[in-house]
């Protein structure tokens, strides 16, 4: 729901609660044709009338609405179903009446029980707008609308209100009679003095309104607003005068910051005639995009709007088309609603109908009309030139510093230096461009595909290029050219089996069928939708997938079927094309990732900061120095801004990412595939990894172990067959009174092995699930493929054929009801090659299949055998079967012929683990990443499966939940009623189960209490049930949280479901990951911080992550990788930090003399010291092993700027240390000028410049080894030889510059020969510096950080007066019961003590402090 229509809608319920005594749970009486309606738009109507009402809700119906719902409306079934869940209202007819008259009746004329009503019948809601206080919601397009309160209402709200305050009745005609004189005053007034003023500062003005519109992004998870801009002239003018006068600083400006243009050349206008819309995300520009405009023909007729909220919209002859492209995204203007409507939200007004497109095709003037707006069919990335590349990226304000940098270097007649920063920066651009260029080809290549496609349009048959397709075309999938999918497509005519691993990661085939009618698919259909429903997906060939196999068939779907020019095709009608695919959407998400929401590049980037206003008060300090010494202003200016490209190194921003390239590099040889290579530095925070189970924990096939069967004289199961052989007798019971017709005898445990599938045969193999494969292969019968009539073109149906010592006859599946995820089975009819003994064989979850069969044929230790396997890790499938009349079986829906069953028994399968999986679990837990499994299978199996891996640690009590009768709550409005509803029993029967509200464990038998058992660890394993129960009716408690933190399994989880549970923990603070293998995932990868997919396809965009290993070990991989990475860039950030440091404050020493480095000496340090250390510090390889303690992944937390503060002041320190011991040696002599009275006469050549050189240039080194931290997230700088390496060159290098006797040196770096003795000197300050450094990072400032940051809040307290307030509010007993009292789980209230301010917990001294600051006694 929209923030503005859930803030109206809390106003009406706010007002009917201050004057009508409305409370919660709110008493909504729901009538039949408000049910039918909600069934009919598919509505979950118990949540929506929640969300509407915003509370919590009662919903009743009476008697005489039920009976309605039963016998009226196509939708009965899933009506009858809702109205289940409903509290029933007893009514005085004994003679059932309409169900909308019922409703008023219990109502009665004054509402005196306070309820809402929700109703479609506008007769009802007509009458009962005349009685005062009387909440009304009805259903309109889709959605659930609660009606505004009548002026009526409000009049006679005030008008009690005043009799309340006792005001006479003359008085309140006054106040009446005045109150209507100022209104019709004002209205009399506004047109003719106001109107101008009030439309351009009123927001809700009808023309403001026209010139914005926010617009949500649903398929991109963003909301945006749109600003229709037209030219203007003056403005136009205006800026580039900006531009001339700035010398194009203006122009780089605003390339920087993008609304500056369009606020300055553009002005608002109205949307219908804006030739330009500004598209913004709160206050940030994100583009400025142009309106074109294309005439219209009329013969568009379309329908716009939200999913839920269509509406319909005719382009005339006289209407322009109006539309712009945002990140490929095409808006069309709306004149009827003067708004902009994402295309992607069209949907032909004949679909809405359930009509596709005509027999005939399309004709070539709607053709022309639809691809002037949809545009080619064609995932078309279009690819910038180098030019533009080049310019983009000279435009980046790193390369804009560097320019500026080198003309500043150039003016100082820093020739080589700036020219080899200059040859740095083209090769960087060049490598960009070109690694840019490589990216976007590759993308390109990977979403761009043009095949020959067979059309139908105005009758006729044509062959043309895909790229011409748009919605509503009806294309030929049987065309031997068609091999991949060019666009979203609904299946008319015809099978097909399709490989969507490209979409999905799940090498498994998909069998997809064409529609039937009277399935109501086609208007079920929300286009907008990223991807489909899974029960309409399987009606959807998806672009991008590749057909295996297209058959033809004769369409069943109305029109079609009539054609005699070719009764069997293989057909289907476009629906989306382009970026509004559901490929077209995850290529858009690679293009345009979410902004990731990480500190280490927001705290970069203050850092930046910092630096700069470190050189601006160096800026200021020289340049007053300089002044004094009596330098010319321009050579000060040159001097000055020198200092500031010191104290920021062009090279510091892009050191973040160099980190993230080499471990990019590491996973890419690991088989692991990134998309996101940012995510990687995310993967060091990760607390919480989900796991699926099959495929990814287990084995992805699994192993049949046998068959259980039914005894037919105990009831009771015999033991367990590890062979087929015998099945065939198994299953013959008949029982007593049952019609032989439908009863148990002919049915056959083998038959049902053999044919309760959905396989399919290409080029002689199974195609299909794994597991389906495994049960035909068990059974031992074989699977073909025969025509079973004599018409050549008819379909070939699959049959099942016995084993040659089988007396069973060949069956004919004739009907296959593929399994559903929502029914959680499938089911076959079968017959003879004769058409005769029809059966249905079904398979499914077990305790679905029971509440099928016929209790009777039920065994009598069901749940004991149940519960024994999935106990030990096995996988149970339920097999039963029934009889069927031949006369009737064509004739029977799915729901008629899966009823009445008969058990026929269990298939177990075994899944074995991987063989990585327990110990990279294990190692998980031992570094303290929480590790949950998340899947679709019993609960009881998943939790062995999670006790056996480990996952469950050994000595846990596992509770698995049960969900009870749903209550929603109590008259008195208790919150806890519902948690009741569900039930936690321990998994192995024990007498112990837990609370429903504080979820802590107690005896259920108290004299036999096991108190080992209460007091041992222990978890939750939820089911889907219960999660979605407490997700809607428990979301936010203390229990609910709770829940989510003491949960392991989550069992019987849908694909929506799984992505909720990753939302969820992430809402509780988690970085979260998910790994899993196939398309049920997909959700939940795209939802989760860091999502792995195990599949094959190194194209996939399933997840952010793609990995070729098929176990978890990649997990740990990518974790490893990432804290390595983030590791890395922290410890080369604080390098390059430092550098400037130094560098900074060997300038400043140096400009105190109005002398600086030489030429020589800045390249050897940039270019030779710091860069090679730079690139082998970011080479460093992740540690072997996870620890518990992960990195931090702030640039401003407490141990990096500890210890960038004390490497600044000891780096600082011994420079200025060991200048002074310099000047007051005897043989030093100060930079003095050549010429006397000219100080820019001043040679860079002195005792001073040689010895901070050299001195500088030994701390370069040093402190490169001082980052070099290796354990416990990267491997030992000792392993790192690249680093050893350059280090000990160097500083070989530099000693022998300080000690040895090379001239040649000396000069190349405009070096003068020091005394012998102090070069020692030096050197050993060198060293002292780095022991202390090093002895520092190790020790001393990791031990400091604390205490210091600690206290430096609490002095940030006192000098803002807020500790006075703080200790006022807490005496120092409510400070300590407030520090050492956790809080409690039902969600106690804890006063807020001084020391939740400070964030940590105090120390015994602090506690010292507070008290004598304060005069209070401990």
């Amino acid at each position: 729901m929209r923030p503005k229509r859930a803030k109206a809608y809390k106003k009406v319920m706010q007002f009917y609660q201050q004057n009508h005594g409305f409370r919660e749970p709110y008493q909504i009486l729901v009538s039949p044709e408000f049910v039918l309606e909600g069934a009919a738009k598919k509505i979950d109507i118990v949540k929506a009338l929640e969300e509407v009402v915003g509370g919590r809700v009662r919903l009743f119906i009476s008697h005489c609405g039920i009976r309605d719902v039963r016998t009226e409306g196509p939708n009965r079934d899933s009506a009858i179903a809702t109205s289940k869940q409903f509290e029933k209202r007893r009514c005085p007819h004994r003679t059932p009446i309409a169900g909308a008259e019922c409703t008023g009746e219990i109502v009665g004329p004054t509402n005196q029980h306070n309820y809402c009503v929700a109703t479609q019948d506008d007769e009802l809601r007509k009458k009962l707008r005349k009685i005062s206080g009387m909440p009304l919601i009805h259903i309109s397009h889709s959605v659930v609308v609660l009606e505004p309160v009548p002026k009526q209402a409000k009049e006679e709200s005030l008008e009690q209100v005043q009799v309340k305050m006792g005001l006479p009745e003359l008085e309140r005609k006054m106040i009446k009679t005045v109150k209507t004189k100022a209104r019709d005053a004002k209205a009399a007034l506004a047109p003719r003095k106001h109107t101008k003023a009030m439309l351009a500062i009123r927001p809700k003005d009808t023309q403001l309104r026209d010139t914005q519109q926010t617009v949500s992004l649903e398929k991109d998870g963003v909301e945006i607003e749109l600003h229709g801009c037209a030219v203007s002239r003056r403005g136009v003018f205006g800026y580039w005068a900006l531009v001339v006068c700035t010398a194009g600083l203006a122009y780089v400006a605003s390339v920087w910051y993008p609304g500056m243009y369009a606020r300055l050349a553009m002005r608002p206008t109205q949307l219908a005639q804006a030739s330009y819309i500004r598209v913004q995300q709160g206050d940030k520009q994100l583009a400025l995009e142009r309106v074109t405009a294309s005439p219209s023909d009329g013969s568009f007729e379309s329908g716009f709007g939200e999913s839920k909220e269509r509406v319909e919209c005719n382009f005339t002859n006289k209407t322009e088309l109006r539309a712009f492209s945002f990140r490929h995204h095409c808006f069309v203007f709306c004149p009827t609603f003067n708004a902009f409507f994402a295309v992607s939200q069209w949907k032909d007004a004949a679909w809405t109908r359930g009509t596709a497109t005509q027999v005939s095709g399309l004709s070539n003037n709607v053709v022309v009309q639809r691809m002037r707006v949809f545009g080619k069919c064609n995932i078309d990335i279009q690819e910038k030139s180098y030019l533009q590349l080049l310019w983009e990226e000279a435009l980046n304000p790193l390369y804009v510093f560097q320019v500026a940098s080198i003309a500043i270097w150039c003016v100082e007649e820093y020739y080589y230096y700036s020219a080899a920063i200059f040859v740095i920066s083209l090769a960087s651009i060049g490598s960009t461009l070109v690694s840019t260029k490589h990216t976007a080809r590759r993308v390109r290549a990977m979403a761009n595909y043009v095949c020959a496609v067979r059309v139908l349009r105005s009758n006729v048959w044509s062959d043309m290029e895909s790229s011409e397709l748009v919605p509503g075309d009806v294309v030929d999938l049987a065309e031997p050219g068609l091999d991949v999918v060019p666009c979203d497509m609904m299946l008319l005519e015809g099978n097909c089996i399709v490989d969507e691993s490209m979409l999905t990661g799940e090498s498994v085939p998909e069998s997809k069928v064409s529609v039937v009618s009277g399935d109501h698919v086609l208007e079920s259909i929300d286009v907008a939708a990223h991807t489909f429903d899974p029960a309409v997906s399987r009606y959807i060939v998806f672009a991008g997938t590749r057909i295996i196999r297209a058959r033809k068939a004769r369409s069943s779907y109305p029109g079609f079927s009539s054609n005699s020019a070719q009764p069997f095709r293989a057909t289907a009608m476009v629906l989306r094309t382009g970026f509004c695919t559901t490929k077209g959407t995850l290529v858009r998400s690679i293009l345009f990732p979410h902004a990731t929401k990480f500190r280490f590049y927001r705290d970069a980037m203050r850092f930046v900061w910092c630096l700069a206003g470190i050189a601006c008060i160096g800026f200021i300090v020289n340049t007053i120095n300089l002044h004094r010494l009596g330098v010319s202003p321009g050579e000060i200016a040159i001097k000055a801004l020198d200092l500031i490209t010191v104290a920021v190194p062009p090279a510091l921003p892009a050191s973040m990412s160099i980190g993230m390239v080499f471990a990019a590099r590491r996973l890419r040889k690991a088989g692991i595939f990134c998309i996101s290579p940012s995510r990687i530095n995310v993967a060091s925070k990760v607390a919480v990894v989900v796991f699926d189970k099959t495929g990814t924990l287990t084995e992805e096939g699994m192993d049949v172990l046998g068959v259980q069967t039914v005894s037919q004289t105990l009831r009771e199961f015999d033991e367990l067959q590890t062979e087929p052989w015998g099945l065939e007798n198994t299953s013959t019971m008949q029982y007593p009174g049952e019609d032989a017709k439908v009863g148990g005898r002919g049915l056959s445990v083998d038959v049902a092995l053999a044919t309760c599938h959905s396989l399919s045969i290409v080029d002689g193999t199974l195609v299909g699930d794994p597991l389906e494969i495994k049960m035909v292969e068990f059974s031992g019968w074989s699977i073909d493929e025969r025509n079973t009539t004599s018409d050549p073109h008819e379909t070939p149906t699959i049959t099942a054929c016995p084993p040659q010592s089988s007396h069973q006859a060949i069956r004919v599946i004739m009907r296959c009801f593929e399994f559903a995820p929502e029914l959680r089975r499938s089911s076959v009819v079968t017959s003879d090659l004769n058409g005769r003994q029809l059966a249905a064989y079904v398979k499914g979850a077990p305790e679905v299949i029971r509440d099928l069969c016929h209790p009777e044929s039920v065994p009598k230790n069901y749940d004991t055998v149940l519960n024994t396997h999935t106990q030990g890790g096995y996988r149970v499938i339920s097999l039963a079967g029934r009889m069927l009349d031949m006369d009737a079986a064509q004739l029977l829906n799915r729901k008629s012929i899966e009823r009445d069953l008969v058990f026929l028994g269990f298939l177990v399968f075994e899944n074995r683990l991987k063989p990585a999986t327990a110990s990279v679990l294990c190692e998980l837990r031992d570094a303290r990443i929480r590790t949950i499994m998340c899947t679709g299978d019993n609960p009881l199996t998943a939790v062995s499966v999670a006790q056996e891996c480990s996952l469950i640690a050994p000595g846990t009590t596992v509770f698995v939940s049960h969900l009870k009768q749903p209550a929603l709550c109590s008259s008195d409005g208790n919150m806890f009623v519902p948690l009741t509803s569900v039930e936690w029993k321990e998994s192995t029967g024990q007498s112990i189960e837990l609370d429903p509200v504080t979820l802590i464990p107690k005896s259920t038998d108290p004299h036999n209490a096991c108190k080992t058992e209460l007091n041992r660890p222990y978890c939750l394993a939820i089911t889907g049930a219960a999660f979605a129960y407490l997700e809607r009716h428990a979301q936010g408690t203390p229990a609910w949280k709770h829940m989510l933190m003491r949960g392991a399994v989550f069992a019987r989880m849908s694909p929506e479901q799984k992505a909720a549970l990753v939302d969820h923990l992430q809402q509780l603070g988690y970085i979260s990951g998910f790994c899993g293998d196939g398309a049920n995932d997909c959700a939940a990868l795209k939802t989760a911080d860091i999502g792995v997919s195990l599949s094959e396809a190194e194209a996939s965009v399933a997840a952010p992550f793609t990995s070729r290993v098929s176990d978890i070990s990649c997990v740990v991989q990518l974790v490893r990788e990432g804290r390595c990475s983030i590791a890395t860039s922290i410890a080369c950030f604080k390098y390059l930090g430092i550098y400037s440091i130094i560098q900074f404050t060997t300038c400043c020493i140096l400009y105190s003399y109005d002398v600086n480095l030489t030429n020589g000496q800045f390249l050897f340090v940039d270019l030779f010291a710091v860069l090679p250390i730079t690139v082998c510090l970011d080479r460093f390889e992740p540690f072997s092993r996870l620890v518990p303690r992960r990195p931090t992944a702030s640039l401003a937390s407490k141990r990096v700027i500890a210890s960038l503060i004390g490497h600044t002041v000891l780096t600082a320190g011994f420079q200025l240390a060991v200048f002074a011991m310099s000047a007051s040696q005897s043989w030093y002599h100060a930079p003095e000028p050549a010429t006397p009275g000219d100080p820019d006469s001043t040679p860079e050549k002195g005792d001073l410049n040689t010895i901070l050189f050299v001195f500088s240039a030994f701390q370069y080194v040093f402190m490169g080894v001082v980052f070099a931290i290796g354990p416990p997230y990267r491997q030992r700088a000792i392993r790192n030889y690249a680093f050893v390496l350059v280090t000990a060159s160097l500083l070989a290098f530099e000693l022998g510059v300080l000690l040895g006797p090379l001239p040649g040196l000396r000069s190349l770096f405009g070096l003068v020969k020091v005394q012998v003795g102090w070069r020692f000197v030096v050197f050993g300050m060198a060293v002292a510096n780095f022991v202390m450094c090093y002895f520092g990072e190790r020790v001393v400032f990791p031990l400091v950080a604390a205490p210091a940051a600690k206290m430096c809040r609490l002095a940030r307290l006192v000098f803002t007066g807020r500790l006075s307030e703080i200790a006022r509010r807490n005496s120092t007993k409510g400070l300590i019961d407030a520090v050492d009292t956790d809080t409690e789980l039902s969600g106690a209230r804890i006063k807020p003590s001084l020391w939740t301010y400070l964030g940590h917990r105090p120390g015994r001294k602090e506690y010292k402090i507070l008290a004598h600051m304060h005069g209070l006694s401990i």
